[in-house]
């Protein structure tokens, strides 16, 4: 309870001022024209430091700041109360004593951080000196007698209102499940990605699905994991608004595109994913022309490609460093990210160059289908290398009688071509003559397009990092180092944690 009437008073006090400065000073300053400026301005800078900065540490405490819809709302709020409360204490005020209305609010605003700042109970004694002051050539004892009346309605009513609502009405508190998304039978490999981020589960009418849990965002990934899509996108809705986020649908096939468009969602093309059908595949025809020039070469350098029954992890842990090196930190979220932990129980095949082991390539899979996941690669890689890679992977596939092999996703064209985008990887998997499906993103109107659209391009450009508990960390070190340490009890090791 402490936490949140600290955050609200927090919260209203930044208000408050954003607003007092913004509006009130430029009006007392008989320049209300700088307000026009200053509101865009600043408004356009807030907006940049809440997407991109959702999180400080001060000291050894971690702050994180409320999301764009909260403080949308708390902005909002703070203006209708001034507006409110300064109208109320216009309409006690005696007519010939009463300043214009603008002017009075923008007085009412700084009078009212002043009695805040002054600590007294109320704000009493600053507030008033500080209302005499800006109120030109006051009559002290009508002005005494409209205070009065404004602290009786201002703050003893709404408190006798209040403490009689707190009396009769039921306590309730909203649940949010944070547990590790139930995607073990889910109807799409790719749900497996999201256990590498923070997720929570929604569920509603027999229908349940992952929801990606970012600054700003509840995003429902990829569909229902279990059930039909529609009555997910009013509980999502809903879920959403008691979180203070943004609503949003990511990477949604066509068919629950169209449910989301028929319910009044927002939806754009977002994605193409490569899909290959291991039985017809063969690397003969015009399609795969390209890819037999580059199969030629790895055969030419004498590549050989094999599944990784029992990987070198710390081998593998200097590709991933390498291909950093040369490629930036890897991108999270929606897409898998290098870890001993989460690979360990994936499908493993590797590119070797005599018996070094040159590049990898990860799987996530479920019955029937594969999708293609993490890639990593050493720097000066033989030409050919990642295509004779995936080739053996497809392959191999045919063999486990594996009836989808999804290459994954490439930004869909026009998204593309719009933001100017590099289309390497879409040319590098066009060289497999895939079918292309696309893939889609909605929100419930513009405006949450644009915030989830673009806080999941920070959190898949910069994702949070990893959450490993101290049993991980341990697990992750014998992995890498091929030791296998006395590990002290579970329980232990958590509360050490």
């Amino acid at each position: 309870m402490a936490k949140i009437t600290g955050f609200v008073t927090l919260g209203f006090f930044t208000a408050w001022a954003i607003l007092t400065v913004l509006v009130g000073l430029p009006v007392l300053l008989g320049l209300p024209w700088l307000a026009l400026i200053l509101v865009p301005v600043f408004g356009t800078l807030l907006v940049a430091a809440l997407l991109i900065y959702p999180k400080h540490q001060v000291f050894r405490f971690r702050l994180t700041v409320p999301s764009l819809p909260a403080m949308s709302h708390m902005t909002a709020l703070a203006a209708c109360d001034l507006l409110f409360a300064g109208l109320a204490f216009y309409l006690l005020l005696p007519p010939d004593m009463s300043p214009p209305f603008l002017t009075l609010i923008a007085a009412f605003s700084v009078a009212l951080g002043a009695g805040m700042l002054g600590g007294t109970p109320g704000g009493v004694g600053p507030f008033e000196m500080a209302m005499v002051s800006l109120i030109p050539n006051p009559d002290i004892a009508p002005l005494a007698a409209a205070l009065i009346a404004f602290r009786l309605i201002y703050y003893v009513a709404p408190c006798l209102i209040g403490l009689g609502y707190a009396a009769i009405a039921p306590v309730t508190a909203p649940t949010i499940d944070r547990h590790s998304p139930r995607n073990h039978a889910a109807p799409r490999a790719e749900h497996q990605i999201s256990a590498q981020s923070q997720c929570q589960n929604l569920e509603t009418s027999g229908s349940s699905a992952t929801l990606l849990d970012t600054p700003q965002t509840l995003t429902l990934f990829l569909g229902a994991t279990v059930g039909s899509f529609l009555p997910l996108l009013q509980a999502l809705k809903k879920q959403a608004t008691r979180q203070n986020r943004c609503a949003a649908l990511y990477k949604i096939t066509a068919r629950d595109a169209v449910v989301a468009r028929s319910e009044g969602w927002k939806v754009a093309a977002l994605a193409h994913e490569a899909v290959i059908r291991p039985e017809t595949y063969c690397e003969k025809g015009p399609k795969r022309r390209q890819l037999r020039r580059f199969l030629r070469k790895a055969d030419k350098a004498g590549l050989r490609f094999e599944r990784l029954i029992d990987p070198d992890w710390a081998r593998l842990a200097e590709i991933h460093h390498d291909w950093q090196e040369s490629h930036g930190a890897e991108r999270g979220l929606t897409m898998g990210r290098f870890c001993p932990l989460y690979l360990k129980d994936k499908p493993l095949f590797g590119a070797f160059d005599g018996d070094t082991l040159i590049a990898f390539a990860s799987l996530v899979e479920i019955p029937g289908v594969q999708s293609l996941d993490v890639m990593r690669h050493v720097n000066n890689l033989p030409t050919g290398t990642m295509h004779g890679l995936i080739h053996h992977m497809i392959y191999d596939a045919r063999r486990t009688k594996i009836q989808e092999f999804n290459l994954a996703a490439v930004p869909h064209p026009q998204l593309a071509q719009t933001l100017r985008l590099n289309t390497s990887l879409t040319r590098f998997k066009a060289s497999f003559g895939p079918s292309w499906r696309s893939l889609y993103f909605a929100a419930p109107n513009r405006r949450s397009m644009i915030v989830s659209g673009l806080d999941l391009w920070l959190a898949i450009t910069r994702p949070r990092p990893i959450p490993y508990d101290t049993m991980d960390a341990w697990h992750i070190d014998a992995m890498l180092t091929g030791e296998t340490p006395t590990l002290p009890e579970e329980n232990d090791l958590r509360l050490t944690g």
